[in-house]
């Protein structure tokens, strides 16, 4: 199954994009032959407006054949941006209404938390300590516990999307806390994009997160800068990628992410889809 990432929905509206909006894009979607689409609240102010229209995205979607792959919660994006909104109980007023707005997608159980660049003052006495450092990893782990808690009592399972400079870091600390906090109800939203700028060993990921990844956002670039350019247009190495996923247990949807003006979306999104139909994606019997 290939789905679509928001982005093709804000590249087509902006991000301050409506129900109306999204609803309008799903034909769309479905006619360019994909079958996964990712709803998604951008900014915090959109939550009453979803929590009413909610219903009527997975309905337009459902009578195109549509599913959901997972439910994209950037507006939760701030909770994780600077040190003071660490706080475990920060942002939980708008996780619950977000789980509620899950349930109107029976098909989509993964609520993904992006995680964007970490706001600091370096000139401050406290961020040039040790101590302040582990005292922010600590309470970061503590609000992932809490959030997680939220999300495992709405019966769903919360991913985050690590974006370059993130207070999460890299993968290898994302594993860390992890197995600190020992949940399987706890993954990733694998961005191949975020992944490739970060420079991280990208094709080899898969093996790292294994069970852990829940949902993806296939977007190239050149390493060099985090943009999401159409999958075989920069110089991520997409066949042993896609192979990886597979030989490492991943069968959820592989949604394309590309950012780029609204006259060129569906050319655009035509080009990643055809690019990534013609890699042979391996079976399970494949060796690394």
């Amino acid at each position: 199954m290939i789905g679509v990432s928001p982005a093709f929905v804000f590249s087509l509206y902006g991000t301050g994009f409506s129900v109306q909006d999204f609803c309008a894009a799903l034909p769309r979607i479905q006619r360019l032959g994909f079958s996964a689409y990712q709803p998604e609240i951008y900014h915090a102010a959109a939550i009453p407006e979803w929590s009413r229209g909610a219903p009527q995205v997975d309905a337009t979607a459902a009578d195109l054949g549509l599913q959901p792959s997972q439910f994209v919660a950037h507006c939760m994006l701030e909770w994780f941006a600077r040190p003071g909104r660490l706080g475990p109980d920060q942002g939980l007023d708008d996780l619950k209404r977000l789980t509620e707005i899950v349930r109107a997608f029976p098909g989509c159980r993964v609520l993904t938390v992006p995680a964007g660049p970490f706001q600091v003052e370096w000139t401050s006495p406290a961020a040039g300590s040790a101590a302040a450092w582990r005292d922010v990893q600590f309470r970061l782990t503590e609000k992932i516990r809490r959030y997680l808690e939220v999300v495992t009592d709405a019966d769903l399972r919360l991913a985050f999307e690590i974006m370059p400079f993130s207070v999460i870091g890299g993968i290898r600390r994302f594993l860390g806390i992890c197995e600190a906090l020992g949940s399987p109800a706890l993954g990733l939203n694998f961005d191949s994009g975020h992944a490739w700028a970060c420079r991280e060993l990208v094709p080899a990921l898969p093996f790292e997160l294994a069970e852990r990844i829940f949902g993806t956002h296939l977007g190239d670039n050149l390493s060099t800068e985090n943009v999401k350019l159409p999958p075989g247009k920069g110089t991520i190495p997409w066949a042993p990628l896609l192979r990886n996923l597979r030989v490492a247990g991943y069968s959820g949807s592989l949604d394309i992410e590309i950012g780029c003006p609204a006259a060129e979306v569906e050319g655009q999104y035509r080009a990643g889809l055809e690019f990534l139909q013609s890699l042979p994606i391996g079976s399970q019997g494949d060796s690394p």
